[in-house]
């Protein structure tokens, strides 16, 4: 019965299917995470600036600072956890049922604490 509660497949086989190496990967999807965290935050943040009637000197020193501080959140978040993904399964030699959860407790965790101070409470 031990047998059947692991999953005998490797990370390549179950995570990360386009590339076999863990430390590739990563990378990959670090950019395109940043990629698509960008492409999130950017135009949010400009619209509720908009909306906001934000004075000049917003855009020019807060605006870009507050938006890479969100991406950095969400591309952590992404790349994480994979990274904890693969760790899990080179520790404990294979994968279980908790695995994904296992990977997204931490990854999630120290992509809460990158976020600003005043949206960790919406995260938590």
């Amino acid at each position: 019965m031990a047998a059947l509660s692991k999953i005998p497949h490797s990370c390549y086989e179950v995570g990360h299917t386009w590339e076999p190496s863990c430390v590739r990967s990563a990378v990959d999807i670090t950019g395109a995470a940043l990629d698509v965290s960008f492409k999130i935050y950017a135009p949010l943040y400009l619209i509720a600036a908009i909306l906001r009637r934000r004075k000049k000197d917003y855009y020019v020193k807060r605006l870009l600072p507050e938006i890479l501080w969100s991406t950095s959140f969400l591309t952590a978040n992404g790349s994480l956890f994979i990274v904890f993904f693969c760790i899990l399964r080179k520790l404990f030699g294979g994968f279980y049922s908790w695995s994904a959860f296992g990977a997204a407790l931490p990854a999630s965790y120290i992509a809460i604490l990158l976020e600003r101070k005043s949206r960790r409470g919406l995260l938590t």
